[in-house]
């Protein structure tokens, strides 16, 4: 006897074409984030490229920050694939080369994806209330626990003050794990995240570039720096190359 199978009806005609004008108005609205930033996202303006009253667009999303928000779950989703690709890429035994591919995937996924970073990380948006955001750190701080635990990296050695207390948006992100009865834990990963978070936003909306011609070897050198000022162990770490000249 065959094991019975089940399969997911096909969508509908109407299902289909609410997913492809949902799908139109975002591509829309990226292209304006990227080609005139956050603050000049208009539901009236993709409309008139749809051809369509702006009225009709409120069917899909009921206010511009529902859009704003769809976008921004898409942008963290994405970082958090990208994040979570590139840690399990390496061995589960390798707690430093770990959080170091982390760190270049979180660079990576910066420049590819410049008016996504914008949207995330720049000047915030009304109407924006996605939960997403924590995921691309839970990433981080389920790396660094990890390392902790392996004895690959020792919060002894991190100079983050005893007494600090966590939020409410940390103890959504920790759940039951150690990181939510150790606040020092997450004090170290909070402080390492904001560093190379500052890195990115000096190289794609500041100055750096002018200043450095290789900001792709500094930024292996800050994150040398940050691990060693979290507590890993540095006879694990990479050695970042040497620049010619």
């Amino acid at each position: 006897m065959r094991p019975s199978t089940t399969t997911s009806p096909a969508p509908t005609r109407r299902a289909r074409q609410r997913a492809a004008a949902i799908g139109e108005i975002k591509a829309l609205a990226r292209r304006q984030l990227a080609e005139q930033g956050p603050g000049a996202l208009s539901l009236r303006a993709i409309a008139r490229e749809m051809g369509t009253a702006s009225s009709a667009l409120y069917r899909y999303f009921p206010s511009q920050g529902d859009l704003v928000t769809a976008l921004c779950v898409e942008a963290y989703d994405s970082l958090a694939g990208a994040l979570t690709a590139a840690r399990d890429a390496r061995p589960p035994g390798d707690h430093a080369g770990r959080w170091a591919a982390v760190c270049r995937a979180y660079r990576r996924w910066s420049l590819e994806n410049p008016s996504d970073f914008a949207l995330i990380f720049g000047t915030p948006l009304p109407g924006y209330h996605a939960p997403a955001a924590a995921r691309s750190l839970g990433v981080a701080a389920g790396v660094f626990t990890a390392a902790v635990r392996a004895g690959a990296a020792d919060p002894g050695r991190a100079q983050i003050p005893a007494g600090l207390k966590t939020g409410a948006l940390w103890g959504a992100l920790a759940g039951d794990s150690v990181l939510a009865t150790e606040p020092t834990l997450a004090g170290i990963v909070l402080s390492a995240w904001a560093s190379l978070l500052g890195y990115l936003v000096a190289e794609i909306f500041g100055s750096l570039t002018a200043l450095i011609c290789d900001t792709g070897l500094l930024y292996q050198a800050h994150v040398r720096t940050v691990m060693l000022g979290m507590g890993f162990q540095p006879a694990l770490l990479e050695v970042p190359p040497v620049a010619d000249g």
